[in-house]
């Protein structure tokens, strides 16, 4: 013993002596053990929290207040710590004998006989269960969406990466990542108000509670996006099993007040690989969501090579697309729309073309990743501009009038007020009017995100005076109240509802249907994709108002326009170009 502790240890009578026991026993819960571990005292606090007594613990070892939730490896640093005699510190969470657990910041000192060698060790300990749990209480707080009660985006990494250690341990376990929105949800928002969009979100988020095994991960991500992290679950069904059970539970109807709303899902799923980082999963299963949403949503796709090189090579049409704006590559071209009426084209839509450098003159449909890219938009909307400017005044200076300009509006001009500025204020500069132009917008766009601006948008379109048409009528799940609220003056029929349309009945009996319900609403029809005179005919019998296609005329550039005061149809009929 050093003199340093001998001169201490004199200091002390034996009154003193009793002092300081008593100190320590309501301070520090305290056990001694031999060399092999085995308790040979223990304190009264120690049976107090322990719930165990002194007979149970004496000749037992620390394992009977071992709570598991420490590794192997927690225990073997602690021990390599004290047999090579030093101090070890730290906070160890134990178990009581009626199963609450506690945490205790420990301190174990290596008792050492005369001779320097261990023969035993005093654990003396401080309870701090309440710190610990306010600690997780916040952690959990910090990780957990407010809510709904499940991870937020920060939790879902947290647990994101924990999986991909996982996997990297024992590579043979499948581990899914999940990841998927809710289509239909933004018009909850728009048509009930924001709590029914709470309820909507508290609702699917107990459904998946339920669905998923309780130590699989569910998370919000922030709106109306979520993630499964699925491992325990696949025990009990297979994957394709639990994503059919996943998109019934988003589709089932949801009571919220006296009304019962509807939601579907894209899902996106992404196998967890021990290679693959945290950032690169998510991306894989953002690809597998947005193929699915491309494939008409209510589905589940599999991220796989394929859907990996559609993203590379959309990435590449993108880059492409940023220099081909540079260079003027685009140019607007029109396609006649013949008036069965008066069987004169009154009307031209026009239709963007890019002439690439690799791969020639590109239809719109090739490059219609370009549209939703809003940077992209941005620096395109101005030469649109510019190029419906130059064809104007060529239109002005060489025909004495032309047929009405049908224009596609994608959901980023519509929310893009300079460009529809612009574009007012060149018709006017042109000496035109607004009823001269025909301002086309999809039902799909419609029924997407921040549909209350785009429908405010297209109202006000129409109070200036613009013609508007709903295109891909019948397609989308736009509801009816829309046709009331906004002002069409025209549906489109997508080509895609004609294609058999001379030989299917059922075919010609939808879009028959269609027609009816657009002229109940007071609009007149356009079909589209006509390439046959059988088309034609039907068409023509069943009530449709114009047609637009290769039998009418291909797409023309505006120059071209110019000559053509007669389109010539396949049957070598003349049809004329005419002003409405």
């Amino acid at each position: 013993m050093s003199l340093k502790h001998d001169d201490r240890l004199r200091a002390l009578t034996h009154q003193d002596s009793d002092f300081w026991a008593d100190v320590v026993d309501n301070v520090l819960i305290v056990a001694i053990t031999d060399v092999r571990g085995v308790i040979t005292y223990v304190n009264d606090r120690f049976c107090e929290i322990s719930r165990y007594p002194r007979e149970e613990l004496l000749g037992a070892t620390h394992r009977i207040v071992n709570s598991g939730y420490h590794d192997a490896s927690f225990f073997r640093q602690m021990y390599r710590t004290i047999r090579g005699g030093d101090i070890w510190r730290g906070n160890i969470c134990n178990r009581a004998k009626d199963g609450t657990l506690y945490w205790v910041a420990t301190t174990i000192m290596p008792k050492h006989n005369s001779l320097g060698a261990v023969e035993g060790y005093v654990a003396t300990r401080f309870e701090i269960t309440e710190l610990m749990n306010t600690r997780d209480r916040l952690k959990s707080l910090a990780a957990t969406d407010p809510l709904t009660g499940l991870f937020n985006r920060g939790g879902f990494n947290n647990v994101l990466q924990t999986a991909v250690e996982d996997k990297s341990q024992n590579i043979t376990r499948d581990i899914m990542l999940v990841m998927f929105d809710l289509d239909g949800f933004k018009q909850i928002n728009d048509i009930h108000g924001h709590h029914a969009g709470d309820v909507v979100l508290k609702v699917i988020s107990n459904r998946l509670l339920a669905l998923v095994h309780p130590e699989d991960a569910v998370c919000r991500l922030g709106g109306d996006e979520f993630a499964l992290i699925l491992n325990h679950t696949l025990h009990k069904f297979s994957l394709s099993l639990m994503l059919e059970k996943l998109l019934a539970e988003l589709e089932a109807p949801i009571e919220v007040g006296n009304t019962m709303v509807n939601v579907s899902g894209s899902i996106g799923v992404s196998p967890i690989a021990s290679q693959e980082s945290a950032e690169s999963l998510q991306k894989n299963a953002d690809i597998a969501l947005y193929a699915a949403k491309r494939a008409g949503g209510h589905q589940a796709r599999m991220f796989d090579i394929t859907l990996h090189q559609h993203a590379l090579e959309r990435a590449q049409i993108l880059n492409d697309a940023r220099e081909g704006v540079t260079k003027d590559q685009f140019e607007l071209y029109y396609q006649p729309i013949m008036n069965f009426s008066t069987g004169k084209c009154d009307q031209i839509e026009a239709l963007l073309r890019w002439h690439h450098p690799q791969r020639g003159l590109l239809a719109a449909e090739s490059f219609r990743d370009v549209f939703l890219d809003a940077a992209l938009a941005q620096v395109m909307s101005p030469r649109l501009v510019k190029s419906f400017q130059n064809d104007m005044r060529m239109w002005n200076t060489s025909l004495d009038a032309y047929p009405n300009l049908t224009i596609n509006l994608s959901r980023l001009d519509l929310l893009n007020i300079g460009f529809q500025n612009d574009l007012e204020a060149e018709i006017k500069r042109q000496g035109g009017k607004a009823a001269d132009y025909v301002l086309e917008v999809s039902e799909s766009v419609l029924a997407g995100r921040r549909s209350d601006r785009v429908l405010q948008r297209l109202q006000e379109l129409s109070e200036l005076g613009f013609q508007l048409t709903l295109d891909d009528f019948g397609l989308a799940t736009l509801p009816i109240s829309v046709l009331r609220t906004i002002s069409f003056t025209q549906a489109k029929i997508s080509r895609k509802l004609v294609q058999d349309i001379e030989t299917n009945p059922q075919a010609r009996g939808v879009v028959a249907h269609l027609i009816g319900l657009a002229h109940a609403f007071g609009l007149s029809v356009t079909v589209s994709g006509v390439e046959t005179k059988g088309q034609l005919e039907v068409l023509r019998e069943i009530g449709a108002d114009r047609i637009q296609g290769f039998y009418i005329s291909p797409p023309i550039s505006a120059a071209n326009l110019v000559l053509a005061e007669h389109i010539i149809a396949p049957d070598h009929t003349e049809i004329t170009l005419q002003a409405s």
